[in-house]
């Protein structure tokens, strides 16, 4: 019998790869327990990613960049997921830029050059998640080990989003004092590094390090909430309020609750497991409620950026 590998392309029936043949869970739980054979821990450690109330939809493992490649542009369950956030990146990465500079950053003569750098540092952090969000999903099933690397690069991709907002944020809760505002951008920096240094080490996929993993992304968090305290605490509610466009930014925080929760809890598909394989299940709808977040904070900082900059002659922010 030919020795399997995690790099041995996962087919159906003998069907070739790349034929548009789509697997059911069943058929990859079956090719998995084949390779188990020779790595075990490498083969628990794929099958634990994949979703067990999404029954059918699953791409074989192609061995092949070029297919991989093609392959989205096939229907399948990560045809929402890659696209959702392949559209995401080009938003963020081209058409909200114009925007602020051509309707926000040209109309105001206060405007700083700084101001234009921590939206373009915005811009840069969501527009980066999403490209590697997209990619990740798209070469997933070139392999095993790819599927690992590309994962690691989708959660760095996360980081960089908490980073950018994060700084840009701090940057008009403290617009009046650089000193604090520094303080915060390197607590938040240094932060971002850290779970980037973890996540790139051999330790992130392990499962015995799953609540480490949970606590980078949940540190980086915090330093949110330590700088919305401390202006508080310093200014007022009601002036950082206009400052920090407390409104949108708990719009924003709301949906990207939605779509955690939905994704923790598998819903709604654990509720009805094969009704939402291709479209609506979990995955999609945290995908969808992190782009309409970003969005939300896209509008708090404009709304922040003409409170701090400017108190008459608003544009008008639609987007």
């Amino acid at each position: 019998m030919e020795k399997t590998t995690e790099n041995t392309p996962i087919v159906s029936s003998g069907e070739d790869v790349g034929n548009g043949r789509l697997l059911t869970f069943d058929e990859i739980r079956t090719a998995f327990a084949l390779i188990g054979r020779n790595d075990v821990r490498e083969t628990i450690l794929t099958l634990s990613r994949y979703n067990e109330h999404i029954r059918t939809g699953y791409r074989p493992l192609t061995g092949s960049w070029t297919q991989s490649l093609e392959s989205m542009f096939d229907w399948h369950n990560e045809t929402v997921n890659i696209h959702s956030h392949s559209i995401g990146a080009i938003i963020f990465s081209i058409i909200l830029p114009l925007h602020f500079y051509i309707t926000l950053y040209q109309t105001v003569p206060e405007a700083q050059p700084i101001d234009g750098v921590v939206f373009l540092i915005y811009f840069a952090g969501v527009a980066a998640c999403f490209a590697c969000s997209a990619l990740f999903h798209t070469v997933g099933n070139h392999s095993q080990h790819i599927h690992g690397i590309y994962n690691r690069v989708d959660c760095c991709g996360i980081v960089l989003l908490m980073w950018g907002a994060s700084l840009a944020s701090i940057h008009f809760a403290f617009v009046c004092n650089s000193h604090l505002r520094s303080l915060h951008w390197f607590l938040s920096s240094a932060s971002a590094s850290g779970c980037i240094t973890f996540i790139l080490g051999p330790m992130f996929i392990k499962p015995a390090y799953r609540t480490a993993r949970a606590l980078t992304y949940l540190s980086l968090g915090l330093f949110a909430i330590v700088f919305i305290v401390h202006g508080i605490y310093l200014y007022g509610f009601m002036m950082q309020r206009k400052r920090l466009a407390l409104e949108w930014m708990g719009l924003m925080a709301l949906f990207n609750f939605l779509g955690c929760t939905a994704y923790a809890f598998r819903f709604p598909e654990a509720k009805a497991p094969g009704k939402f394989d291709l479209v609506g299940h979990s995955h999609q709808i945290m995908h969808v409620a992190v782009l309409i977040a970003g969005l939300m904070h896209y509008h708090g900082l404009s709304q922040a950026f003409m409170e701090t900059r400017s108190a008459n002659d608003r544009p008008n922010l639609a987007f």
